[in-house]
């Protein structure tokens, strides 16, 4: 394999496995992930405190759990479509198109390793959705098992551990999610290495700044801070 090509799978990779845990756990004020965990853990506060029944809770996760299935089967039906240009000969969808400019002489066991590439950012895709999927059912049946209003209980105790179930499975969920990012930038890989880095770059940057800058991730600050002002006033 060329040089070039090394380098930039191996920029790739390095963006990928570091990006991830960063988005995760950075304490910048405006991190969408860090201020969901504080959110998720006063629904779950909501839940056991509020005056009504679960279904509108139960309602919020069947709709999560609809999403995360729509995507694992997409996702599906895209993986299936990649498995099946594997077969394809690399030769013949070299010579036209957009990829013949870049591809030149091209070996084709590496234009099939980059097809792989793109296979596994799906793959990896598709592992977070289905164990989402498993996750939120978990959820609800957490949700649905926990005390009444009017039961005796410790409600910061069971608050903590619905929020330990809630959390994990929405932020597989986020993770499968993101993975589309690195699958356009693996795409690119077709184009050429260089394009490969700047698209993977552009993709990664793309991520931080609505993680962390966007009018979302501001909104959510705002609304994780008047979370925690209510908490001091309790």
């Amino acid at each position: 394999m060329p040089l070039e090509d090394i380098g930039a799978i191996a920029f790739f990779l390095l963006v990928w496995v570091s990006l991830e845990p960063w988005l995760e756990y950075t304490k910048r004020k405006n991190s969408i992930p860090r201020n969901m965990e504080a959110i998720r853990r006063a629904w779950m506060r909501e839940v056991l405190t509020r005056d009504t029944n679960f279904i509108g809770d139960a309602a919020i996760l069947g709709h999560t759990i609809n999403s995360a299935s729509f995507f694992a089967s997409a996702n599906l039906l895209v993986i299936m479509a990649v498995v099946g240009s594997l077969s394809i000969d690399p030769a013949s969808f070299s010579k036209t198109g957009l990829i013949a400019t870049f591809a030149g002489d091209t070996p084709a066991w590496l234009l099939q390793t980059k097809i792989l590439l793109v296979f596994g950012t799906l793959l990896r895709g598709l592992s977070d959705f289905v164990w989402a999927v498993r996750q939120l059912n978990y959820c609800l049946a957490a949700i649905g098992s926990s005390p009444s209003k009017n039961e005796d209980r410790d409600l910061d105790a069971w608050t903590d551990a619905l929020t330990s179930v809630v959390n994990p499975a929405l932020r597989t969920f986020s993770k499968g999610v993101r993975s589309y990012y690195f699958t356009f930038a693996a795409i690119l890989w077709f184009l050429g290495p260089w394009v490969f880095c700047v698209g993977t770059l552009l993709s990664a940057s793309l991520m931080v700044w609505r993680h962390t800058s966007s009018r979302t991730a501001h909104g959510l600050s705002r609304i994780h801070d008047l979370i925690e002002a209510q908490k001091g006033k309790s």
